[in-house]
């Protein structure tokens, strides 16, 4: 948004059992114009937008990112950090996507606390929740702002797809996105963002909030340039109540 959606995060905090979101997810990526490499970071943590180190039982959890293309998706190669990503692919002017997931994940809650568990494996658990992360980021490349690639769905379980691509947005214009669950609109999704300046602490405080319409659409206004995040979450009964309670996704966006 004429580097103002930095990033972008869509996220539904209110209200919910706190667990495996107490970290936040999402995705940086940046493009080396003198190497031609994109190297890209997964973000989980407390301090968006620097990544720190994936705590080591949780490694596992996160599918290792991949890179979108006009040809295709390609999976990147981890080195260095265990949150550290990169791709030796020489990009040309454009925009691409680079994406994260986090597998769906049992999280169960008893008097002990919270384990990666469901009910059949926590007998006494008083509430569980599968848990499932999705990330999403624009590259814009050497001056490249194409929306085409970027404004289609790209399959994940809930996914934020950019309508217009935030290169193009300044300050005060509408960012529009809409928001997919399993491949349909989610309608009323409760939808917040915010930027890195912001005072307050970002989890508490917010610089922009809204609903999606019935097509699951929204306009995101941006009042300042900046790095921008935008998170959504959206929770659906579990199919067997007997071995979980509820579904909860969260989906997030970034770009540069």
């Amino acid at each position: 948004m004429y580097r103002l959606a930095s990033s972008l995060i869509l996220s539904f905090t209110l209200g919910l059992p706190l667990s495996a979101f107490a970290h936040d997810f999402w995705v940086n990526a940046e493009h080396d114009a003198a190497t031609g490499q994109v190297k890209a970071q997964i973000g989980y943590g407390h301090d968006f937008p620097a990544p720190e180190a994936i705590a080591a039982d949780r490694v596992h959890i996160f599918k290792p990112l991949r890179m979108v293309s006009p040809a295709g998706s390609m999976e990147m190669t981890q080195k260095g950090e265990n949150y550290a990503y990169e791709s030796a692919a020489k990009l040309k002017k454009g925009s691409y996507l680079v994406l994260g997931d986090y597998k769906p994940t049992f999280w169960a809650k008893n008097a002990e606390g919270w384990k990666q568990a469901n009910r059949s494996q926590m007998t006494d658990a008083t509430y569980c929740e599968e848990a499932v992360m999705s990330a999403k980021t624009i590259l814009n490349v050497n001056g490249g702002m194409e929306t085409e690639l970027i404004s289609k769905p790209v399959g994940q379980k809930l996914e934020v797809v950019p309508l217009a691509n935030p290169a193009t947005v300044r300050p005060g214009a509408v960012f529009p996105v809409q928001v997919m669950f399993d491949g349909k609109p989610v309608k009323t999704a409760e939808v917040s963002a915010t930027f890195a300046e912001f005072p307050g602490n970002a989890k508490d405080s917010k610089a922009f909030y809204g609903r999606t319409d019935l097509e699951g659409k929204i306009d995101i206004v941006p009042l300042k340039a900046g790095y921008w995040y935008m998170q959504v979450k959206h929770t659906v009964p579990y199919s067997d109540l007997r071995l979980c309670d509820e579904v909860i996704a969260v989906a997030t966006l970034t770009a540069r």
